[in-house]
């Protein structure tokens, strides 16, 4: 079969492998659409481990091939999508609901081969933890391949209890960024601002329907004075790793506001923090980094409902093309790049 390899920063090749076979508790999958992922960016770059050799991607979706045959509640020709995270399921975070916190957790597409390739083996692991997702038979296999990202973004917004009535500011409008205002908006949410340097990805914010849009400020006091939001918002998305802006987020806070650094920043990378303005404004600032099995079903009860996020897929590429489509990505051409194995 053919497949993407990683084998070290700025260096994926597409090769030739043997298909691999289900053992008994497996499931084969024949990969549909693979989503190219702003951590697999960051792979690529150095800044994130992945293992060298490793077939890439965590986020793709397909139908099922071949099955086991201790698997009892898979079909071949099943539609499925998945969570990517094989945790232990005995330490206190996983009795606890908790998986993507395991200590042990290894993920599909970083330690273990995973969905930038014709075939995907999804390991009994996956399938005893009830991470592999059987879709229902008219669901969109492109919008499916988007179930991760989107279960990332619900564990944000629930973890700082998002509510409709709240003033919500994001900052980078990447698809990541641009994903926490679609669930926003679906949630009720009308006082939603991301700001954004890309002129391209301002225009797709506005498209959606996200009412305010806007360029990076110097005068952060003027900007919200003028945007009548002089105490701050109730809720702060960092969704762009950048350590830099981690305090234009506290300035953005209003008081007894949450801050959720969502994205992932450069290993090693370390930032100033004003901690008075955490201290005097009584903030809560946290972070939150893949998602727990509930964040997936609550996201697979309405991602039918969702409106716009095809509008994201901007960028559609062949199995052959990943190499381009990493480098596109790391010069931000587009916002979510999908990989079309239809």
């Amino acid at each position: 079969m053919k497949s993407a390899i990683f084998h070290s920063a700025h260096k994926v090749t597409i090769t030739d492998k043997e298909p691999p076979k289900c053992q008994a508790g497996d499931v084969l999958v024949k990969v549909s659409y693979a989503s190219l992922c702003a951590s697999d960016i960051r792979v690529f770059k150095g800044e994130k481990k992945a293992v060298a050799g490793v077939i890439p991607g965590h986020e793709f979706s397909g139908l099922i091939e071949d099955v086991g045959k201790q698997v009892k509640d898979f079909n071949i020709g099943d539609k499925v999508s998945l969570c990517p995270i094989l945790s232990c399921g005995t330490c206190t975070f996983c009795v606890t609901g908790m998986r993507n916190r395991c200590e042990k957790r290894k993920t599909l597409g970083y330690d273990i081969d995973g969905g930038f390739a014709e075939y995907a083996l999804i390991p009994k692991e996956i399938i005893e933890l009830k991470h592999l997702f059987k879709l229902s038979s008219n669901a969109n296999l492109k919008i499916a391949a988007l179930v991760e990202p989107l279960a990332c973004v619900m564990n944000s917004i629930q973890s700082i209890n998002l509510q409709k009535e709240d003033s919500l500011i994001i900052i980078g409008g990447g698809p990541m960024g641009l994903m926490h205002g679609i669930l926003a908006m679906h949630f009720g949410l009308s006082d939603i601002t991301i700001i954004e340097p890309e002129k391209n990805r301002r225009d797709l914010a506005k498209m959606i329907g996200i009412n305010k849009a806007v360029e990076p400020e110097n005068d952060v006091v003027d900007f919200l004075n003028r945007n009548h939001k002089p105490e701050g918002y109730d809720k702060v998305i960092l969704s762009v790793g950048i350590t830099e802006l981690v305090n234009l987020a506290l300035t953005l806070s209003k008081k007894k506001g949450n801050v959720n650094l969502f994205a992932g920043f450069p290993i090693g990378k370390d930032a100033f923090v004003d901690v008075n303005s955490i201290h005097y404004k009584e903030l809560t600032v946290l972070g939150t980094q893949n998602a727990t099995l509930k964040n997936y079903l609550d996201i697979l009860a309405i991602i039918g409902d969702l409106n716009n996020i095809e509008s994201l897929i901007t960028n559609v590429y062949k199995l052959d093309q990943v190499p381009v489509a990493y480098e596109d990505r790391l010069n931000l051409k587009g916002v979510k790049s999908i990989i079309d194995f239809t």
